[in-house]
Parts: structure tokens; sequence; C-alpha cells
């Protein structure tokens, strides 16, 4: 097994996702995933362009050629946009103030929390630097 298939077996299983599922966002049958995972075929650039935006992790790092998941510039609206659409929101809605209306409780606990957990992490990498 090469780094390739190694590591892009390692990264689907991390990201608890079938074979199944992971071809049909990359747009390839379940036997091309897993001739992939098994050494026995390599990806052309466009599916390994695409491999490596569904498992959000760079080119380089799924060949092998560094051990760095991410690059170095970091882009937040991009990553927001894959996050988007990783977990399928359409619309986030963070300004609209009619979905904040309908919040119930529970959901405000929810949000809080969150908003804590941000608060919390940002504090950190300020001590931090």
């Amino acid at each position: 097994m090469n780094k390739f298939s190694h590591r892009l077996k390692k990264l689907r299983e991390k990201e608890k996702m079938s074979r199944e599922i992971l071809a049909n966002k990359v747009g390839v049958s379940y036997s091309t995933i897993a001739k992939y995972e098994s050494g026995v075929r390599e990806p052309d650039f466009s599916t390994l362009e695409k491999l490596s935006s569904v498992l959000d992790v760079t080119v380089d790092y799924l060949l092998g050629k560094t051990d760095k998941e991410q690059g170095n510039d970091f882009d937040p609206i991009a990553e927001h946009n894959r996050l988007l659409e990783k977990y399928g929101i359409e619309d986030s809605g963070f300004f609209d103030i009619e979905k904040w209306k309908e919040m119930g409780p529970e959901e405000m606990k929810q949000l809080e929390s969150y908003f804590q957990f941000i608060y919390e992490q940002s504090q950190k990498k300020n001590d931090e630097d």
C-alpha cells in the first residue's frame, strides 16, 4: 500500500465516510475508491483535487509529499463556505432576525454554549500570542 492509498483510506475512515459516500461526493464508483485504497489504481488530477476538497486536505498531503494536512494560507471565508457545504447548510441565517425570533430556550442555551466555546478559544489563542 503506497502513501496515497494509505492516507486516502485513513482520511475516509476519520471522516466516518463509507467508500460509497466518498465515491458519490467525488463522482466515481465505489470500486474505483476501493482500487485507490488498495493501490491498484491512481486518480487523475481532477479526481485528486476533488478528493482533496472532500477530505479537506491538500493534494500534497494526499500524495505523501508533506505531513501537513492543511496549507499555510488559511482562508476563513472559504472555510466557512466549506463547512456550510459539508453539512448541507443552504442558508446560515446568521443575520436573519426572523430565524432568531423562532428560537426556543433550549436552542438559546445551545447557542450561548457555542458562543462561550468560541470566546474561550479566542482567549486561549490571544494568550498564546
